[in-house]
């Protein structure tokens, strides 16, 4: 994406994020607050001959998506958005997605090929989406605008440990699959596409 039609896009999803209610933009505001006082992480990832080496700020493909991950950070809650139970924590993955397609897409493909281990802790299994601006839930991407997102894992207490790996499944278009009604699908495969192990900030 060139760098004027990156700036239109991102200004398109500004005039988005203006023209919500104000309650909605200050539970936003502490979301990007808490996310932004927390520095990069560092990374080790697999073998050369291994799945795709996920790292900070370096994009990655799951399907139509186009994601960053500039950091992953542990929270208490990501209110108003996440608002787990007090011994439980969140584990944030601070995104920069864009819908890479000619078409409308609905978040469930990025949110369900996307997960988090080596907690010593368990994962809730459905990671929520959210917009940093504003907390609200994604739910469908346009094509062609970046967004940057909140992808959110409740865990049942805290982190065991300074590190956390982070894996993608190969999601693959198909123009006729027998598991769908629809034709033409994105679908994942049983398959790691790309994973990589991120230092874990904490806030509290």
């Amino acid at each position: 994406m060139g760098d004027n039609t990156r700036s239109g896009a991102l200004r398109r999803v500004g005039s988005f994020v203006r023209g919500r209610p104000t309650s909605q933009k200050v539970g936003g505001g502490v979301v990007a607050a808490l996310l932004a006082s927390a520095p990069f992480g560092g990374l080790a990832g697999p073998a050369a001959s291994g799945p795709e080496t996920i790292s900070p700020g370096k994009p990655l493909m799951v399907g139509p998506y186009e994601v960053i991950i500039d950091k992953v950070v542990e929270l208490p809650d990501l209110k108003p958005a996440v608002s787990p139970q007090p011994s439980q924590r969140v584990i944030v993955l601070d995104t920069r997605v864009t819908l890479t397609g000619d078409r409308p897409e609905y978040a469930v493909t990025l949110k369900d090929n996307v997960a988090v281990s080596g907690g010593g802790v368990k994962v809730d299994d459905n990671p929520g989406l959210y917009f940093v601006e504003d907390a609200t839930a994604m739910s469908n991407f346009n094509p062609g605008l970046t967004y940057r997102l909140a992808l959110t894992f409740t865990t049942s207490g805290p982190w065991q440990g300074d590190t956390v790996t982070v894996k993608s499944n190969l999601v693959e278009f198909r123009e006729q699959d027998s598991a769908t009604l629809d034709p033409n699908a994105w679908v994942s495969r049983d398959e790691v596409r790309g994973q990589g192990t991120f230092t874990l900030e904490r806030r509290s």
